[in-house]
């Protein structure tokens, strides 16, 4: 097992791959608290995005702290952790919407389900990439 640090450039081709991610924030007593959700790569961050009525959503407007771990579900040996602080970016308007529908296409999904919907879109720019891979 090899595990590096690193950055989203030197992983941004394994995480254009159409994999979910694992969400974890932290609850309000503390606890972690862990979803999958899809997310897309924005530069050097990740672009979540989820309805305002979610708890990891309601869990980072208290604390922005987060972690996110993709893997690979053909070589689960081989995943990648980024963590650090997300900012919200959008909130409520055609913007998160937009990103939302963005987001749907990647994965094959039906863009059309998010029209209408109060949506947020966070930004996480990580303090820390891990790789791990054999």
């Amino acid at each position: 097992m090899d595990y590096r640090t690193t950055n989203i450039s030197d992983v941004r081709p394994f995480l254009h791959g159409t994999f979910r991610a694992v969400l974890s924030t932290a609850g309000g007593d503390g606890a972690p608290h862990q979803v999958v959700v899809d997310y897309a790569v924005d530069g050097d961050g990740l672009l979540l995005n989820g309805r305002v009525d979610r708890r990891w959503v309601r869990n980072l407007r208290r604390d922005p702290r987060v972690s996110v771990l993709v893997h690979d579900p053909a070589d689960v040996s081989h995943w990648v952790r980024a963590t650090g602080a997300a900012e919200l970016l959008r909130e409520g308007d055609e913007g998160a919407v937009e990103d939302a529908m963005a987001m749907a296409r990647r994965y094959g999904d039906d863009p059309g389900q998010f029209r209408g919907q109060h949506r947020v879109t966070w930004r996480l720019v990580p303090d820390q990439v891990l790789e791990r891979s054999e």
